[in-house]
């Protein structure tokens, strides 16, 4: 089972849309890890198995360029309302299902228009 673990760049409400799709979800406030620094977030993602949902994607793809083994990172593009962020979560979380849950160093990203893109992680000691 996929375990994602939402930023808190995005809503708190996404984890009950992605629990009521199977997905063990939740958020780093629920975490007691608000106001934590995104560095001291990875030894956090990694150890609890999480895909990390976000949309700090600059400072996230930098993070993980030095973990050679994840459990995926997707990036939710723009920064938008929460209502938003909901239909861009479902597609995101399709693309998974159609994936058959294949999030293994994949770089999953959707933007504004709702277009998803995964691909396998080629950034092992480079940043993009």
């Amino acid at each position: 089972m996929i375990r994602l673990l939402f930023d808190e760049c995005l809503s708190p409400r996404l984890v009950g849309i992605a629990q009521r799709r199977g997905f063990d979800a939740t958020h780093v406030n629920f975490l007691g890890l608000a106001s934590t620094p995104d560095r001291l977030l990875l030894p956090v993602i990694a150890g609890g198995d999480y895909t990390f949902v976000t949309n700090n994607r600059l400072d996230f793809l930098r993070l993980y360029k030095h973990v050679e083994v994840h459990a995926g990172l997707l990036i939710v593009l723009p920064s938008r309302r929460w209502e938003v962020q909901i239909d861009l979560l479902v597609r995101a979380l399709d693309a998974i299902e159609a994936s058959r849950f294949d999030t293994v160093n994949q770089l999953i990203e959707v933007d504004a228009a709702g277009v998803v893109t995964m691909s396998a992680w080629p950034f092992a000691g480079n940043a993009p």
